[in-house]
C-alpha cells in the first residue's frame, strides 16, 4: 500500500498520428528537450521514457498523485512538441493521436518494471539490437553508464532521497536550454 501520492506513477504512450515518423532523428531531439524542459516547469518527476519514430512512452510522477493532473501534463508535452516541431521542422498536419492512455504504476518495484521493459521497446520494435545501444532513452540513466537526453528521477526505496540524472554537461549542447 503506497505511503504517499508520490509513490504512484503513470505511464503515458504518446502515439504519433497515422503512426508517422514525428519522432525520428532530430525530432527524438527535439522531443527530449520538450520533455526535460516540460519536467522543469510543470514540476512533475520523470520516471523513465523512450522515444521510437511513431510513439514517445514516459513514466511519470506528479506531486498530487491524481490521473488527471498526468493527463493534462501528456496533453502539455504534445502541444508544446507539435508546436515546436512545425515551427521548426515544418511538420505538416497532426503529430500525435488525441488520445495517450495512462496507465497505473504502483510503487517502486513496479516502476523499476515497466521502466526496463519500455527500455526494451527499441530491441522489440527492430531499431537496436540492445537497449543500451539506443540514445533516445532514459536506459542508460538508469543504467549507470550515462546520462540521458533528458534528465530523469530515478525511483528510490521509501525514505531515500530520490536520485536525479541527467545528460553530461557539454559546450554548446544544441539540447540544452
Amino acid at each position: 500500500m503506497p505511503d504517499s501520492p508520490h509513490d504512484r506513477a503513470y505511464l503515458a504512450t504518446l502515439w504519433t498520428y497515422e503512426r508517422r515518423p514525428a519522432l525520428a532523428g532530430a525530432q527524438a531531439a527535439l522531443f527530449c528537450r520538450v520533455l526535460g524542459q516540460s519536467r522543469g516547469r510543470l514540476g512533475f518527476l520523470l520516471h523513465a521514457y523512450v522515444v521510437l519514430p511513431d510513439r514517445a512512452r514516459v513514466i511519470l510522477a506528479t506531486p498530487d498523485g491524481d490521473p488527471r493532473s498526468a493527463a493534462a501534463i501528456v496533453q502539455r508535452i504534445k502541444t508544446r512538441f507539435a508546436r515546436e516541431l512545425h515551427a521548426r521542422h515544418g511538420w505538416p498536419g497532426r503529430v500525435f493521436r488525441d488520445d495517450a492512455p495512462l496507465a497505473t504504476v504502483q510503487g517502486t518495484a513496479a516502476i523499476e518494471r515497466r521502466a526496463e521493459a519500455l527500455h526494451r521497446d527499441p530491441v522489440t520494435a527492430g531499431l537496436a539490437r540492445h537497449a543500451r545501444a539506443w540514445i533516445w532513452s532514459s536506459q542508460k540513466a538508469w543504467s549507470g553508464t550515462a546520462g540521458s537526453p533528458a534528465e530523469v528521477d530515478l525511483p528510490l526505496g521509501p525514505g531515500a532521497r530520490r536520485a536525479t540524472l541527467a545528460r553530461p554537461a557539454r559546450g554548446g549542447d544544441a539540447l540544452s536550454g
